[in-house]
C-alpha cells in the first residue's frame, strides 16, 4: 500500500496516498478527478467512496468536514517502521549477503532476463548506498557509473528517479557517463530530476567500452554486459530513433523481458574501484586519470 513511484501497477490505496501526500484537504470529488488521471483501471466514484470509508476505518485516512487527509497517526507508525527497517533490515548481514562482500571478494549472479537483473541491481545499489554512508573509512561517497546506453533512465525512469532521490537524500552525488551520443543517449540528461545527477556522453575507450555497464559505490563495483542478441536489439532502437516522437519505450521494456541469461558481477576491490572512479571523475572535473 505504501506509495512506490517505480511500481507500474500500484494499488488504488497507494494512488490515494500519493495524491493526498502532496494535495491534502481534497474533497472526494476532487480526489476522484486526480485518481482517474493516475489509475489505469476505470473505477466508479461509488467504488472510491467505499475504498475511502475502509481507509478511514483502518485509520489510514481521516475526514475533516468534506476534506480528506492522511491520518497523522498512520504517518507516525510508517515513520517508525522505516526507521526500524533502516536500523535492522538494511544493516542485516543476510540482506546484503550477495552485495556487501569482503575485500577482494567477487560474485557472479545470473538472472533469467535483463529486467530481473536490473531489479536486483537497483535493490543492491540501495543496500550498498546505506552501507557506504555508514562506513567512515570511505572518503568519496559519490556514486559513479558508465552505461554504454543509459536505457535504464529512459525506459524505467520512475525506478531510476527513485534511486537518484535516494542518493540525494544520502548526500551523494550521482555521476553517469554514456559511451554513445545518439539521440536517446543525449535525452537522458533531462530524464532525472535531482540536483546531484550529472550526465555526459563520451566515446568508448579501453576501460569503458561498448556494451559495458558499471556502477561504483565506495569499494563495491557492479558491472555487466547485455547478452549479445539483446545488445543488438537495443542498438537497433538507438540507431533508428531520431526524435522523441519516434521513441518506443514499450519496445525497450519488451526486449529486457526476453529470455536471456544475464550476469551481474559484484566485486569488493578498493584499488580497482578508485581507478574506475578516477576515470569517470576525470570526464567531469578534469582530474588526472
Amino acid at each position: 500500500m505504501i506509495p512506490d513511484s517505480k511500481n507500474p501497477y500500484p494499488m488504488a490505496e497507494s494512488i490515494i496516498l500519493d495524491i493526498l501526500s502532496t494535495r491534502p484537504r481534497l474533497s472526494v470529488r476532487e480526489l476522484y478527478a486526480l485518481f482517474l488521471q493516475k489509475n489505469k483501471k476505470k473505477v466508479t466514484i461509488q467504488a472510491l467512496y467505499a475504498l475511502i470509508r475502509r481507509m478511514i476505518d483502518q485509520r489510514i485516512l481521516v475526514k475533516e468536514g468534506q476534506a480528506l487527509l492522511i491520518d497523522a497517526s498512520w504517518v507516525a507508525a510508517l515513520m517508525k517502521f522505516t526507521d526500524t527497517v533502516q536500523a535492522t533490515y538494511l544493516s542485516n548481514e543476510a540482506t546484503g549477503a550477495n552485495t556487501i562482500l569482503r575485500p577482494g571478494e567477487k560474485r557472479d549472479i545470473v538472472f533469467e532476463n535483463v529486467m530481473a537483473m536490473d531489479n536486483f541491481w537497483t535493490n543492491a545499489l540501495i543496500i550498498a548506498l546505506y552501507r557506504t554512508k555508514e562506513d567512515n573509512s570511505i572518503s568519496d561517497r559519490n556514486v559513479y557509473g558508465y552505461n554504454y546506453h543509459s536505457w535504464f533512465q529512459i525506459a524505467r525512469t520512475a525506478q531510476e528517479q527513485s534511486l537518484a532521490e535516494a542518493y540525494e537524500q544520502a548526500g551523494m552525488g550521482y555521476y553517469i557517463l554514456s559511451g554513445s551520443n545518439l539521440f536517446l543517449d543525449k535525452a537522458v540528461v533531462d530524464s532525472i530530476e535531482t540536483e546531484g545527477f550529472r550526465y555526459q556522453t563520451i566515446k568508448p575507450n579501453a576501460m569503458l567500452g561498448v556494451n559495458y555497464y558499471i556502477a561504483i559505490i565506495g569499494n563495491i563495483i557492479f558491472e555487466m554486459s547485455l547478452p549479445q542478441y539483446i545488445h543488438e536489439l537495443m542498438e537497433n532502437i538507438y540507431k533508428k530513433t531520431k526524435n522523441i516522437t519516434g521513441f518506443d519505450r514499450q519496445e525497450i521494456l519488451r526486449i529486457i523481458q526476453l529470455p536471456a541469461r544475464t550476469t551481474l558481477t559484484i566485486t569488493n576491490n578498493k584499488k580497482r574501484a578508485e581507478k574506475l572512479c578516477r576515470s569517470i571523475k576525470g570526464q567531469f572535473f578534469g582530474i588526472a586519470k
